[in-house]
């Protein structure tokens, strides 16, 4: 069975976990009642890639929804790449990377080889978590395409692929991050809205008592917000402070009744209460 080139690297590895990790956050941001957005394509289905394409490219390529045809083995490359992708047990992440380094590196199609690449991979990766149907990771690597380009002009396709694979995930981890920020933002500045409404005096973070917050009180607030598990020790990484300095913002936090410790200090969580 076919089997790409590619070795994982340790960086990979670790942010594989980082970025699980933030998309358990934002899949516990995301509300209910939040739709994310569907796409009925079956990623697995190599017509429905022919299909994309065909739609991507509005018929104005003569080679529109088809693969070249002045190399012979292309047909046969794609055929294994898409069987390796419906059988292998690789991560998730680490599949659709390598899915989408392929579709580059076959070079399949005459033209949007790179844009239906960084298309299928969400596809792929929105069949695992679908948080990633809304995300565009086409954006990030526009912003980066000059790293992009500089990524593939590497030399043997081992350390290609896995310099590949590294990009790619500092791009999703970038765009899961920003996310989670952005929902965790929106989430206090609601909240604070609606205790405003309420003249709820004695909870912070409305528009009363917000300018009475420090910068570090503020931050630590959207961390445990989004994550109210977090240790002394992530926080005082995230926010470049001593341990010893969080927990002097968090005693702060906790009499003004901002925050308040549910459980035992070893496995309990924070309670945020705005």
């Amino acid at each position: 069975m076919f089997k790409p080139s590619y070795h994982l690297t340790t960086e990979a590895i670790l942010l594989i976990s980082e970025i699980s990790e933030q998309v358990g956050i934002l899949e516990t941001l995301t509300e209910k009642e939040e739709k994310v957005p569907e796409e009925n394509v079956d990623p697995f289905l190599e017509d429905n890639l022919l299909s994309a394409h065909e739609k991507m490219t509005d018929g104005l390529s003569d080679g529109t929804g088809r693969y070249r045809t002045d190399d012979p083995r292309i047909q046969l490359h794609m055929s294994m790449l898409f069987d390796w992708l419906k059988y292998t047990d690789e991560h998730p992440l680490i599949r659709s990377c390598i899915f989408h380094y392929e579709i580059i590196a076959i070079h399949p199609f005459l033209e949007g080889n790179e844009r239906l690449g960084l298309y299928w991979q969400v596809l792929l990766l929105a069949q695992w978590r679908p948080v990633f149907a809304g995300l565009s990771l086409e954006s990030v690597v526009i912003e980066r395409q000059q790293e992009y380009r500089r990524v593939l002009a590497y030399h043997g396709e081992t350390a290609k692929t896995s310099h590949f694979i590294e990009f790619i995930l500092h791009c999703l981890l970038d765009i899961i991050v920003r996310e989670v920020k952005n929902k965790v933002e929106n989430k206090v500045k609601n909240k604070s809205r609606g205790k405003t409404k309420e003249n709820t005096s004695e909870n912070a973070l409305n528009e009363g008592n917000e300018a009475q917050l420090s910068k570090s009180e503020q931050r630590v607030v959207k961390l445990l917000t989004a994550d109210p598990r977090i240790t002394i020790g992530n926080l005082s990484q995230r926010l470049q402070l001593s341990e010893a300095g969080i927990n002097k913002v968090l005693a702060q936090l906790r009499k003004k009744g901002i925050i308040e410790r549910v459980g035992a200090n070893k496995n309990g969580s924070w309670k945020v209460n705005i």
